[in-house]
């Protein structure tokens, strides 16, 4: 039977899951962790499917990760500590993902968040927090990063398990665009402190960007559990 008693709750706990995404619209503290519960939703129907779990893995490291550290971020008492680690870490993210296309422009985007920070150092002024931005650059490489290399990680501590999936290459073209708003953000933020460009388009509109790419990628999570499922279904 195509549908059954254990399938219809799965799809209905899905089209919750989207609905959410559209009906937050607005509150990224709250979808976020609507996201994650999505994913560790989509982690459980699929446990026994390593490739997917792995992706789900990378994925909600990253949320996980940025969650984590905002709160050390905004207190007084690491933000020395973690504007100084933030930049050798993407430093060596650069150094790391060589093969990657958004190596270059975040190079030059740091390249000038560095200046802008010695900038803001030097006249005596107080600096806004962009290395948060910075960091969340540098999670979105890893992010490719890890995306990239899944399958021949997969093929070597799972060598009868791995196969590549669609969700590899349709989350990593995603990612492409988180990082390249992040640099817009970046940069139109230093135009504005420092050249005094009266320009505040991208950084109010991209907290709205951010959550139709999250709920895009959360689509495409579920497309992919979906295909699974069916297959399943056929093979039965």
């Amino acid at each position: 039977m195509f549908f059954s008693s254990t399938r219809i709750p799965k799809f209905i706990g899905s089209v919750l899951f989207v609905c959410a995404g559209f009906l937050t619209y607005g509150d990224s503290l709250l979808f976020e962790k609507i996201y994650l519960a999505l994913l560790g939703f989509v982690a459980v129907l699929f446990i026994r499917d390593i490739n997917i779990v792995s992706i789900i893995v990378i994925s909600a490291a990253a949320n996980l990760s940025s969650e984590v550290l905002y709160p050390l971020v905004i207190s007084e008492h690491f933000q020395l500590i973690l504007k100084m680690l933030t930049y050798l870490t993407v430093c060596y993210t650069l150094y790391k993902v060589s093969e990657d296309s958004m190596r270059l422009p975040t190079m030059i985007v740091v390249g000038f968040c560095l200046a802008t920070e010695c900038y803001w150092y030097l006249t005596d002024q107080e600096a806004p927090m962009i290395f948060w931005y910075v960091l969340l650059l540098t999670i979105n490489l890893w992010v490719r990063h890890f995306l990239f290399a899944r399958v021949f990680i997969m093929a070597k501590y799972f060598p009868t398990q791995y196969r590549s999936l669609n969700l590899d290459h349709t989350l990593y073209q995603l990612v492409f665009f988180y990082i390249l708003l992040h640099q817009l953000v970046l940069v139109e933020y230093i135009l504005r402190r420092v050249f005094d460009v009266p320009s505040t388009h991208i950084y109010y509109a991209a907290p709205y960007i951010f959550h139709g790419l999250t709920t895009y990628s959360a689509l495409l999570v579920l497309i992919q559990g979906y295909v699974l499922l069916s297959k399943n279904w056929f093979k039965a």
